[in-house]
């Protein structure tokens, strides 16, 4: 009997043998290493981060339910007002708008739960590929941490979960199964192209990964389902993303938001990842250890050609732009465990630990150990403040002007108002229709103006800062007390501090001091 045919026999022997006691215990430990993971993820997302666009987002929601309609011109701003405004995330907004009116338990809900729930896709998606729950389970820790800067109150996170859930389903499909993907398509780009622009480019991902198993297909000779189906769905889904209130426009804004110099440099989630500090290392250890683990892989542990040819794309687009980072680690999570599965498996050099291992006993001492690290990584998530204060801190409530914003919405300092670019939307949900900004996240409305220009010169005290106010005949200034312009204003004879909040200052003009509008 030759070796190979011993071996499987053995294998079969195994599994029709009932698991021992050990391996039943191992089992429900593993079971609990899913638990502490999840429960991880949810906790690493409750870092402070300002819900800076949320509101003008439940503001546009408020605005498309009382007036039955899609707003196409910028309402909020006096420097950009009839400026066409492109309401990509109409569906999203009017969901923002119903949560703004929720206790801050729901946002917190939504922040943290669809972390998990996209991390959980995430691990499903990895397990079902490397069938090993250590390594499932530390793929999703790197994942948690990537996406702990970007757990926020925005359309992404819907846009994480929807392109997740299909890269689960394109695993299927794959598989054998999943046959009605390719009709299924082009309803998920409908819903998603109404919950977020970015519906756009996680088709272009798909049609890369169909694109590339048809040239696997051809010159690597891979096997697997025909791809014909799934290129008929994501030719219809590229009609199907028509369908929203910008029709096929909605193509053109990606180009949009990025239609000026100084949006990479000014706006931080655009800039390139920063690699002299530990904020991106999660993303890196990720980034190199899916290219060197695929080296060390055999054939059978590297990706197909299709999804090697999007994770090169969606590599690039993290390289480009901090904020496509936590996409590259959702696809590239489960590929860098299936390629570390195989270099486990087949490792020559591993021999002697693959037996060591191998036993009962050390499987389960493997499980209790990775169980207790998890549990340390969890405690060290935790919380110190009391869960009333979770949702408060979690959305950083109290950077915002809040005393400030009341004082402007009671009539005080009437007059074209400056703002900070990150305060705009808060006080869009705060005053408007009664006051205007001068500006808000919604950056590419502001480009053709010159607003974002003035913006950045004025935040920045660069030269020509006091003229930019001046000509643009500003009356009120509410700022970070803390920062350049207020600073800058304390010296300025012609402008008077009013109000100092705990972290805002609004200044006047001096009377008789004169503004050119």
């Amino acid at each position: 009997m030759s070796r190979r045919n011993r071996s499987l026999k053995t294998a079969a022997r195994e599994a029709t043998e009932p698991p021992s006691q050990l391996d039943q215990i191992t089992r429900y430990v593993q079971a609990l290493c899913v638990l502490l993971a999840l429960a991880f993820v949810f906790f690493v997302s409750m870092l402070q981060n300002p819900t800076y666009d949320f509101w003008w987002q439940a503001k546009a929601g408020e605005v498309i339910l009382k007036t039955h309609s899609i707003p196409h011109q910028d309402p909020f701003s006096w420097t950009a007002s009839g400026q066409p405004w492109m309401v990509h995330e109409w569906l999203t907004d009017v969901l923002f708008y119903w949560l703004a009116h929720r206790p801050l338990g729901w946002l917190l809900a939504y922040k943290c739960g669809l972390s998990v729930l996209v991390c959980g896709l995430a691990l499903l998606r990895t397990w079902q590929r490397s069938r090993s729950v250590p390594l499932a389970v530390g793929a999703v820790v790197v994942v948690g941490f990537v996406m702990r800067d970007f757990a926020d109150l925005r359309p992404q996170m819907l846009t994480f979960m929807l392109l997740n859930g299909l890269l689960v389903a394109l695993d299927a499909y794959q598989r054998g199964g999943a046959r009605r993907l390719p009709w299924g398509l082009p309803v998920v780009f409908v819903i998603w192209a109404n919950l977020h622009g970015a519906a756009v480019v996680g088709l272009l991902l798909i049609a890369l990964w169909v694109a590339g198993e048809a040239i696997g297909k051809w010159m690597l000779e891979e096997q697997g389902p025909s791809v014909l189906p799934l290129a008929l769905g994501v030719a219809a889904s590229c009609l199907a993303v028509g369908i929203n209130p910008n029709g096929f426009l909605v193509y053109a804004y990606p180009f949009q938001v990025l239609g000026h110099p100084q949006v990479k440099n000014y706006i931080l989630e655009w800039v390139s990842p920063d690699f002299h500090g530990l904020d991106n290392l999660p993303f890196e250890v990720l980034l190199l250890g899916l290219f060197g683990a695929m080296a060390l892989a055999r054939a059978g542990g590297r990706p197909r050609f299709g999804e090697l040819l999007m994770l090169l794309a969606m590599a690039y687009a993290a390289l480009y732009a901090v904020r496509n980072a936590p996409a590259f680690a959702l696809a590239a999570a489960p590929p860098t465990a299936v390629a570390l599965a195989s270099v486990w498996k087949e490792a020559p050099g591993l021999v002697p630990i693959r037996k060591l291992a191998a036993g009962s006993a050390a499987r389960l001492a493997g499980a209790g150990a990775l169980a207790l690290t998890l549990a340390l990584l969890l405690a060290s998530q935790f919380p110190r403040a009391a869960p009333r204060s979770w949702a408060v801190d979690a959305i950083d409530y109290h950077s915002f002007p809040i005393k400030g914003a009341q004082l402007l919405a009671e009539g005080n300092w009437p007059g074209p108002l400056y703002n900070d670019y990150n305060w705009g939307g808060y006080l869009i949900w705060s005053l408007y229709p009664a006051r205007k900004v001068f500006i808000d996240g919604r950056a590419e409305i502001y480009y053709s103006t010159g607003t974002l220009d003035d913006d950045i010169r004025i935040h920045n005290v660069a030269p020509g800062w006091h003229e930019a106010l001046d000509r643009r005949g500003v009356q009120v200034v509410l700022t970070k007390k803390d920062e350049w312009l207020a600073e800058g204003l304390r010296h300025q004879s012609d402008w008077r501090s009013v109000f100092a909040g705990p972290v805002e200052q609004v200044f006047v003009r001096a009377p008789g001091a004169d503004a050119s509008p």
